[in-house]
This record gives C-alpha cells, sequence and structure tokens, in this order.
C-alpha cells in the first residue's frame, strides 16, 4: 500500500500556533503553484509505477483556493492518477473558507473531509487567531452532510491558553453531538512567541483535560486508535495509518516529504525555489536519507507505540529478527508496573497513561 500526499501552502490567515509551511500573502502564486504540483508528480509517475490507495490534501488550507482552482486542481490529479483505485480521499478544509458550490464539487471528488474546527468557544478561537466563529463549524458541516459527505472528521485541540476543562468538555459535547466519524483529539504546542500574556493549562490540567476528554469519547462508540485520534468502527484514517505501518507515501508540493525504496527524502520549503526547480524540470528535493537496519527499528517502536495496538512482538521479529520483549525486557517491565504500558498475548502497547507521556517512554528504548 502507499499514499500521495498533496500539499496546499495558501491560507487566508495563517495561525499563530502553526508549524506546517504556509503563506498568507501569496495568493498571487496558486495557479503557477497548481501547475507545479501537476508537473512534479507526473516527474514521479514517469520514472515509478506507484499503486495509490490513499490520496491526502493538506495544508496549509486547502479549501481557501477558489471554486475554480479547486476543480483544476482535482481534474490535473485525476489525469495522472486512478481515482477508482483509490480506497481514500481526504481533504482539509477549513471554517471560513468554504460556500455550498466549493462543497459540491469537493464531494465530486473525495470521500473523506478533514474539518479544522478547534474549538466552538469564540473567544478560544480568538486566542488560536482563527478566522471563523463556533457558528461557522456547524454551517460548514452541515454543508458538507448536504453535499454527501458520509465520512467527516473533526479536529479539536486542549490546551489552549486561558482554557478549562469545562471549555473542552463542552467542545466535545457539541461535537460528539453533530455525529461525525472521525475525531482527532490533540494537545495545542506554541511554535512561536505570540501569545504573551495567556496562560497555558498547567501539566496536570492537561492531564485532567485529556483523560476526561478520552472517557467522553469512549462513552459515546469512539475507539481511540492513536494518541490523538478516536473513530467509529471503520473509520479509521486509512492514509495515516499508512504512514503508522511504515508503508511507502510520496509526497508533491513545497515541504513534502516521501519514504520510497527505504529512502526518505524532503522538498525545499522556499516557495519560489521550488516553483523555479519544476520549471526547469528539476525535483526540488533539498534533504535525502537512506533508512538503516538501525533508524528503521527507531522508526518502527516510535510509530507502532503511538497506536493503540502497539507493537507486535512476532511482526517485528520477522522484520528485525531479534525479539523486542526480551531485548528491553527491563524497560518494558518498569513500564508495566507503573502502568504506563500492557502486554496483551503477542502484543505491547502503550496505555492511555502512557500515551500522555509517549515522547518521554518512546525515548527510553534509544
Amino acid at each position: 500500500m502507499s499514499g500521495l500526499y498533496i500539499h496546499i501552502p495558501f491560507c487566508k490567515k495563517k495561525c499563530p500556533y502553526c508549524d506546517f509551511i504556509s503563506f498568507d500573502n501569496k495568493t498571487y502564486l496558486i495557479d503557477e503553484y497548481i501547475d507545479a504540483l501537476y508537473k512534479e508528480l507526473l516527474l514521479y509517475i514517469n520514472q515509478n509505477n506507484f499503486n495509490f490507495e490513499t490520496l491526502y490534501i493538506g495544508g496549509g488550507t486547502p479549501s481557501f483556493l477558489s471554486l475554480k482552482q479547486i476543480k483544476r486542481l482535482f481534474d490535473l490529479l485525476y489525469s495522472v492518477i486512478n481515482k477508482e483505485k483509490l480506497r481514500e480521499i481526504t481533504i482539509e478544509v477549513n471554517p471560513g473558507t468554504i460556500d455550498k458550490s466549493k462543497a459540491e464539487v469537493i464531494s465530486e471528488n473525495v470521500n473523506r473531509v478533514s474539518l479544522g474546527m478547534q474549538s466552538f468557544n469564540n473567544n478560544t478561537l480568538k486566542i488560536l487567531g482563527r478566522i471563523h466563529k463556533s457558528r461557522e463549524n456547524y454551517l460548514t458541516f452541515e454543508i458538507f452532510k448536504k453535499a454527501g459527505i458520509n465520512n467527516i472528521n473533526i479536529d479539536l485541540m486542549y490546551g489552549i491558553c486561558d482554557q478549562n476543562i469545562n471549555d473542552v468538555l463542552d467542545d466535545l459535547k457539541k461535537t460528539i453531538k453533530l455525529n461525525p466519524e472521525h475525531i482527532s483529539f490533540y494537545l495545542f504546542t506554541i511554535h512561536e512567541k505570540k501569545f504573551k500574556g495567556k496562560k497555558l493549562p498547567d501539566d496536570d490540567l492537561i492531564a485532567d483535560m485529556y483523560f476526561k476528554g478520552i472517557k467522553k469519547l469512549r462513552k459515546h462508540g469512539f475507539v481511540h486508535y492513536e494518541i490523538s485520534n478516536f473513530a467509529k468502527k471503520n473509520y479509521f484514517c486509512q492514509h495515516n495509518m499508512n504512514y503508522w505501518n511504515l508503508n511507502e507515501y510520496l509526497g508533491v508540493g513545497v515541504s513534502a516529504s516521501s519514504f520510497i525504496n527505504n529512502k526518505r527524502f524532503t522538498n525545499t520549503k522556499n516557495l519560489k525555489y521550488y516553483l523555479k526547480s519544476i520549471n526547469n524540470n528539476k525535483l526540488p528535493v533539498v534533504y535525502k536519507e537512506n533508512i538503516t537496519y538501525q533508524t528503521k527499528i527507531k522508526e518502527y517502536i516510535m510509530l507502532k507505540l503511538r497506536t493503540k495496538d502497539g507493537i507486535d512482538n512476532e511482526n517485528f521479529h520477522t522484520n528485525f529478527k531479534f525479539d523486542f520483549y526480551v531485548r528491553y525486557s527491563n524497560i518494558i517491565g518498569k513500564l508495566v508496573s507503573e502502568k504506563y504500558m500492557k502486554i496483551s498475548g503477542n502484543r505491547i502497547a502503550l496505555t492511555e497513561k502512557g500515551f500522555l507521556m509517549s515522547n518521554e517512554i518512546i525515548n527510553k528504548f534509544f
């Protein structure tokens, strides 16, 4: 299985916490960029025999593109890849950038939409620098339901400046009432010092938000299948599962990364350099890495422990020719005794308590 990721780096307004490559002052380059995406994809397809099963269009804000640009993007993509072979096609959408016409075109071309709502609290949305208000969350969701999209993810954040436990539980209550198929519930992280004077919740409060959030989501039938992801049965995000299973993927667009034939490579973050490279029929890759045996072990452990199923000891042995449990028995035993990890048959996985400390725990294995 392989996935295709398309990066759209344009936004109406860049959020101050965003760590992804995006621009809110380069709208004039959108048409040229869509052409470049097509050309880059052709460069790869002419050299390789890809079998894409998932397509994910992220950003930035893909839904910021005009109706005409969205149509053209899909027309170009589907002129070189077989839409019928794609099991899952996702596009990211932000409230405040969508209308009925855009939603109808999107619904003709995808089968999954990821809505970047983040919160239903207008004060929280203002703190985050979002362009939309709570009312537009409801409108956007309803537009896509009427357009025939039956697989919707809603992004929510917790641990935001000045946020309390009731704010988080209220966001979850309103989200669950909409009855989406998938919810991404993830921790707010400050990447820039643009929140001066705003107070982040302390660690105990963040833990309370996380555990009470998990309990509420589980109560309403959502499976906690990855650290920050919850879904109804049969609605796990296939594109992300592809990453977590260490399968191959191709990333197209500025800053996009790929993993093919045990090689990882990443495109330039510089938009003008990206466009210039493509126009000269050159791939805009600025970083390459051969994935060694040791690196693959590290990534396997790191990615698998993010999921509810964790590490299958037999599968690990098949891949790496040694026993995971035996090699790391002292670490695993301590983590199990502290209730950060659990063993079930051949599987070794983090508990929900362990998920909250995943970065620190995973580092213990390296």
